[in-house]
């Protein structure tokens, strides 16, 4: 590995890739770890397509799905791309050593996986984690203050909109398994009822007026109830790149990051109030 610091960033969607970015970016020597095959549909905001394709470009930076030790090493120690780890997390966190490791993943319904102790530094993004239990320190997604940095306690149950980095969304999700073949492109402008793709002979039709931000891949396997497009209502919504609340929350990661490894003690004002 390079002389900066290795990271694990876990999730391939648009906020992991959002942070593992601007990690890499800053120097430091990143992997993705993704142990299933993405079900992120929003492919121009994340590195997914890199899983299935071998490799793609998000925002100037590409990434790689490393198949190989090699392949994870030549990432790590050039720095010209990101690997991407499809094996399980287990193996992943054992088998490297991890100065820090960054759980980036939605929340889905499951308890958070601990990762805490697994390296010099953990830090969980988003609601669900507590400090102390499942990691070190914990970044906030909320709408109202993204990118806040807790060190202790938990963020508060809350509605999972407040989370949301897209809440004029409207997604369409699947009435039964089989293939999904697409009809429409990423970025098409679409109306409301106007068919965006087919599962056999069922079409999926848009749920509302405004353009595709989200698409699953053609020919994609498909299970019941997942989702499978996202239209914008929001002329002005970014469909592709990074959003804004993950661009903040992505600084606030690599700043945090820059003030543990130094040594730094952060200043607290709980008493000045």
């Amino acid at each position: 590995m390079n002389e900066e610091t290795s990271i694990l960033v876990l999730g391939i969607g648009e906020l992991a890739s959002a942070v593992a970015r601007k990690l890499h970016l800053a120097g430091h020597a990143v992997a993705i770890n993704q142990s299933t095959p993405p079900s992120v549909i929003r492919r121009r905001m994340a590195f997914a397509d890199a899983w299935t394709d071998g490799q793609c470009t998000f925002e100037g930076v590409e990434a790689r799905r490393a198949d190989k030790s090699k392949d994870f090493l030549a990432g790590l120690r050039s720095g010209m791309f990101i690997p991407i780890l499809w094996h399980n997390f287990e193996e992943v966190t054992e088998r490297w050593p991890w100065d820090v490791i960054i759980d980036a993943r939605s929340l889905d319904g499951k308890p958070r996986q601990r990762i805490r102790q697994l390296a010099e530094l953990s830090i969980g993004i988003g609601p669900g984690f507590v400090i102390g239990d499942d990691c070190d320190i914990i970044i906030d997604t909320g709408r109202r203050d993204p990118g806040a940095v807790l060190r202790s306690g938990s963020l508060p149950e809350r509605p999972a909109i407040e989370d949301s980095a897209f809440p004029d969304g409207k997604t369409v999700s699947a009435p039964h398994h089989g293939l999904f073949h697409i009809a429409k492109f990423l970025g098409d402008g679409v109306e409301e009822g106007e068919v965006l793709g087919w599962i056999g002979t069922t079409p999926i039709v848009a749920p509302a007026t405004g353009r595709l931000r989200g698409l699953a891949r053609d020919a994609s396997a498909v299970s019941k109830d997942a989702e499978l497009a996202e239209v914008a209502t929001d002329p002005q919504a970014e469909i592709a790149g990074m959003t804004k609340r993950d661009r903040l929350i992505a600084r606030s990661v690599a700043f945090v990051i820059e003030i543990e490894r130094s040594g730094v003690q952060p200043i607290s004002l709980e008493n000045f109030f």
